[in-house]
């Protein structure tokens, strides 16, 4: 069936010449199958960030190769090439009227690329005008299949916001005021923040707690006899309705929400029992497990883009640190997961570094790029990278946190491979790809100078940049927070390395790396941290330059000076006839040169099996599992009680 993409690739079919320079002023080249599609034809895609950058890529990695290769160029904003490529480019647009001729494109440019889909289907019956009103209310109806003449009470609004927030639906802005135009003027919601609830699937799951935790207590208090109207408590909250009910289960099932902790529940209907934080029996704990192991496994099945991947991460994380706290083994479905993981990283890995760092970095050199489009003039922020984190031990790290009363907004992104501190690390403070930074690609050591040059390059001169690296193992004192003691700190980034020791250290796996964890969380190190950045002003976010993950050793591999880097599930040769003679006698995959400098050649070991002694246990980084590269990106929230306010 034809899609949306069709028509993008339509407008490369047939096309004579080599070199093309497209204006894409929409981001419609920025999608992983369209990427995927030139490159299978021979297009080598490149996105135009600036000329010394294209020029310095073009010198590395084309020049050589451009009668053999098809070069797609294309730009995300109204500029032209440097002179010399601008006269021999053929030059094409696209944008979004190409796709949804029949709509407002005004409107199409404010929704989610990942809702064209659906949009180009319902679109083929379309038959108003292509006015923004009558768009919206087409689409509202037709695609998000929101009701919304109909709903008129609490219980209609609540099941049809859980349905969109449970389905990630990103609601854009025009839509969020579409909707809001249409039920603010219903009685019943007027004491509703409404927008917020209707825009923010965080705003409207931390409300969803608050209203729980209302009901809770007062059908608590009604059940001790401190109150003798139930009628006026639980069957008024939309929150009993059955369809709610249901659809919250869920929610507490996989951790989205909250329960209520600190109560007696032994008088509460059976209704409410799972959304209240008991002792968790085993029982729970296995419906739990079941839960996620069929939602992950659902997951696997379809995934086909990078999202797709950062949603089974997620739910994979929580089923880790649900089946560890219980015993279980849970080494078979991370080995499935992992089987297909590695197949997409060798197929699709590459389409993520044409892909633009907005609004979420991809990869995590989008970063500094993210937060300086985020940042208003003069906003202070602060960058804490946890070195060596997982997603597994984020989870840890956030629910700590959130004990404490810290909210986060938070999102997947994808490290640098070959998954070591000198290049993925290196990449985040640079916000430039490794083949960039070939001379120091073995070392940590330019970081800093790196970091106050990308600041510097956009608008904040060095003496307001700092960075500081080493922290985390000493006990917190202000004062060595360089911050925090630079009073004229406007930009600062800092690297916490203490999970990234704990999981070298770690003899006795994951249990002690939790266990270790938990003792480092528990002094409040982070904490303290997050509390006096933010009242010193800044907006504060925090990732990881690579996650870890379990290996078995296969055997030391001795080669001498032939191998210029030996890493334990990595090996890296600057010949490539030697790379090529190691790749054929090694059980090891070869990975394509994907943003690594040209004589940088990467082999890495098989999914669990690591370059160490035979049947020794590690747990290590440096390869393309999924616990290595899908690395947590949080924005820390004000939250009241956390000293955030």
């Amino acid at each position: 069936m034809p899609n949306w993409r069709d028509v993008i690739i339509n407008k490369f079919r047939n096309q004579s010449s080599s070199f093309l320079f497209v204006y894409d002023l929409d981001f419609l080249l920025n999608e992983e199958m369209i990427l995927n599609y030139l490159a299978e034809k021979g297009y080598l895609v490149l996105r135009y960030d600036d000329s010394i950058t294209f020029r310095y890529i073009y010198e590395q990695k084309i020049r050589e190769k451009e009668k053999e290769r098809k070069l797609i160029v294309f730009a995300n904003e109204d500029i032209s090439l440097p002179y010399e490529f601008e006269k021999k480019a053929l030059k094409i647009k696209i944008d979004i009227q190409i796709i949804f001729p029949k709509f407002s494109a005004n409107v199409i440019r404010k929704i989610n690329r990942e809702d064209f889909d659906g949009l180009y289907r319902v679109h083929q019956s379309y038959n108003g005008k292509p006015t923004e009103q009558e768009t919206l209310a087409y689409i509202v109806k037709h695609f998000y299949k929101i009701p919304y003449e109909i709903i008129d009470g609490e219980v209609g609004l609540y099941k049809i916001l859980l349905s969109i927030h449970y389905q990630s639906k990103n609601i854009p802005e025009a839509l969020v005021e579409f909707l809001y135009k249409n039920w603010n003027q219903i009685h019943a919601f007027k004491k509703l923040p409404l927008k917020d609830m209707i825009g923010s699937s965080k705003f409207f799951y931390r409300y969803l707690e608050e209203e729980w935790k209302k009901l809770v207590m007062d059908v608590s208090r009604y059940e001790s006899g401190q109150v003798h109207d139930p009628l006026a408590i639980e069957y008024r909250s939309p929150l009993a309705d059955g369809d709610v009910r249901r659809m919250m289960n869920d929610l507490f099932l996989e951790g989205t929400l909250e329960k209520v902790k600190g109560i007696e529940a032994s008088n509460l209907p059976d209704w409410m029992m799972q959304g209240i934080e008991a002792k968790e029996s085993v029982e729970d704990m296995e419906k739990k497990l079941d839960f996620l192991y069929s939602d992950i496994l659902n997951k696997l099945s379809d995934a086909k883009r990078y999202q797709d991947w950062i949603k089974i991460i997620v739910h994979l994380a929580e089923y880790k640190h649900t089946s560890i706290s219980m015993g279980k083994d849970h080494d078979e479905l991370i080995k499935n997961v992992n089987q297909a993981f590695q197949s997409w990283m060798l197929k699709h890995y590459h389409s993520l570094t044409s892909l633009p760092p907005y609004p979420k970095p991809k990869l995590v050199h989008h970063i500094p790029h993210t937060i300086n489009n985020d940042k208003a003039n003069n906003d202070k922020v602060a960058l804490l990278v946890l070195d060596g984190m997982s997603y597994f031990e984020w989870i840890f790290v956030r629910n700590h946190l959130k004990v404490k009363g810290f909210n986060f907004d938070e999102d997947g992104v994808f490290a640098w491979v070959p998954t070591l501190t000198s290049v993925s690390r290196q990449a985040i403070f640079s916000g430039n790809a490794p083949l960039t930074f070939g001379k120091s690609i073995t070392t940590t050591a330019t970081e800093e100078k790196w970091w106050k040059a990308f600041w510097e390059e956009h608008g904040v001169l060095k003496q307001y940049v700092t960075y500081q690296k080493g922290l985390g193992a000493e006990t917190y004192d202000r004062s060595s927070i360089k911050g925090l003691s630079r009073e004229a700190t406007k930009v600062y980034g800092a690297v916490v390395d203490v999970i990234d020791q704990i999981s070298h250290h770690a003899v006795l796996g994951e249990k002690s790396i939790f266990s270790q964890l938990q003792l480092w969380l528990e002094s409040n190190y982070l904490e303290n941290l997050l509390q006096e950045l933010h009242q010193a002003g800044f907006t504060i976010y925090i990732t990881s330059d690579h996650g870890n993950t379990n290996a078995t050793g296969i055997g030391r591999i001795s080669e001498g000076v032939l191998v210029d880097q030996r890493g334990e599930r990595v090996r890296i040769y600057r010949d490539r006839t030697i790379y090529e003679d190691s790749a054929y006698e090694l059980p090891a995959i070869k990975w394509p040169n994907i943003g690594l400098p040209d004589d940088y050649y990467v082999l890495l070991a098989q999914y669990g099996q690591a370059f160490v002694p035979n049947g020794q246990n590690i747990v290590t980084h440096g390869g393309i599992s999924i616990e290595e590269v899908i690395v947590p990106f949080a924005k820390v929230d004000s939250v009241k009680g956390s000293g955030l306010e």
